[in-house]
């Protein structure tokens, strides 16, 4: 009877309109642990603040622009009240957000920005460039050959990029080797630019590689070529947490994203949105931490 009690008062607690919740979200990658861990948080807390009978509709963009905009008209088709989109591209994607938009339906970008979007939630991608290659060139001591491996040309990465150049510019005896190198964002490609690398630089003291994925390619062609190169990236993922925990050679840290909080937060703005009340603010930014070997178990795993 108390649990009966329980729910009754939880599911009066939302209003009739948003008691079924329809959502769609579009992410780039659900091969990728941070889309799957956002995507099943979305869900979660759209459960939580919206009732169990709120529903998601997940697609994948693979950072395809004319697929993610069918995602946007096949959402648009299905009736949602509200879209967690991860922008393939920020520019490109604009027209198609603001059709949707223009509609009536909330757009709330998730992870990178999107143009024309009704808010953004987003990691501080400057904040994490810049707090992960200060600690690699602290680990160089200050000198040294250094490559960033670059990615998909959306706003959190150019953002991180930017972030980890303005470090590096405070240590005039760091040369810059490239930051133009594209590993996809993936282990293929973080493995395929890394071996590049090597064959055409030569000695390369550390690296700094858009996400984790990136880093975890690059650590095996660093690991076949015998290299004694450092590496530092972005995301906090499992399998990063795991390397730093286990002091594997390579690794000296990621700065921390937090999918999870990320999707919540979305969540609740989408929920002030719908409500028809004002947003305080509409980009939100969370903050990002630096996670090193002394201190990876202090981070929870997503």
């Amino acid at each position: 009877m108390r649990a009966l009690i329980a729910v009754l008062l939880f599911l009066f607690t939302i209003p009739p309109a948003l008691a079924s919740v329809r959502a769609g979200v579009s992410v780039s990658d659900l091969t990728n642990p941070y889309f799957i861990t956002m995507v099943r948080s979305i869900r979660d807390e759209m459960h939580h603040i919206f009732g169990p009978e709120s529903t998601l509709l997940v697609r994948s963009s693979a950072y395809d622009i004319p697929r993610q905009i069918r995602h946007l008209e096949e959402f648009a088709a299905e009736g949602v009240d509200v879209i967690f989109l991860v922008a393939s591209d920020e520019q490109e994607i604009g027209p198609a957000v603001a059709s949707i938009t223009h509609s009536g339906v909330p757009v709330i970008a998730i992870d990178v920005r999107a143009k024309n979007a009704t808010a953004t939630v987003t990691t501080d991608n400057r904040q994490a460039g810049a707090i992960a290659c200060l600690g690699l060139a602290e680990a160089l001591k200050g000198k040294g050959n250094v490559l960033i491996i670059n990615g998909p040309q959306v706003s959190s990465v150019i953002e991180r990029v930017d972030g980890c150049t303005h470090s590096l510019s405070a240590f005039p005896e760091i040369t810059l080797l490239d930051k133009s190198l594209d590993g996809t964002a993936s282990v293929e490609g973080g493995l395929e630019s890394m071996a590049y690398a090597l064959q055409a630089f030569g000695p390369i003291d550390g690296i700094f590689a858009i996400n984790d994925r990136t880093a975890l390619g690059a650590e095996q062609a660093i690991s076949q070529a015998g290299a004694n190169t450092k590496i530092m990236s972005v995301d906090g993922s499992p399998e990063a947490r795991g390397a730093l925990l286990n002091r594997r050679k390579p690794w000296l840290g990621t700065a921390t994203q937090f999918p999870d909080k990320m999707s919540r937060e979305a969540v609740s703005v989408a929920r002030t949105l719908l409500e028809g009340e004002p947003l305080p603010q509409r980009v939100i930014l969370i903050p990002t931490k630096l996670m090193l070997s002394e201190n990876a178990a202090s981070f929870s795993s997503w």
